[in-house]
């Protein structure tokens, strides 16, 4: 008869590899992406803020979002923003474009999750 043995590895209840509670990215010196309740295996988050110098600018609190619709968001504030002269919506233009270019190099979650320049 022979014998073998199973590995396990030990696991923490409700900790998961394709669940992260907080994904924090660095876009710029100033810029900072916040998605809260990523789920890699579905793509999708919960909301997302992008913070500049520690002020919220742009967020958005949709529950389930896709990151294909976090982007095409983004890419419609881009639009929006575009050519107006007020400070806000200059912040809203410069924090939609530095979010815009980290998630046009990244095509899911999972990806964006390896960042380089991910914030533990």
């Amino acid at each position: 008869m022979k014998h073998t043995t199973v590995k396990t590895t030990a696991k923490k209840v409700g900790v998961s590899d394709i669940m992260l509670k907080l994904l924090r990215i660095r876009a710029s010196d100033s810029h900072v992406l916040e998605f809260d309740g990523v789920d890699t295996r579905f793509n999708d988050c919960c909301n997302w803020q992008v913070m500049v110098n520690g002020k919220r600018v742009l967020f958005s609190t949709r529950t389930y979002e896709h990151f294909s619709d976090v982007k095409a968001g983004i890419l419609a504030t881009i639009e929006v923003c575009r050519g107006r002269n007020t400070p806000s919506d200059g912040a809203m233009l410069d924090s939609a474009k530095a979010m815009i270019s980290v998630l046009d190099a990244f095509p899911s979650f999972a990806a964006l999750a390896k960042h380089p320049d991910r914030i533990n």
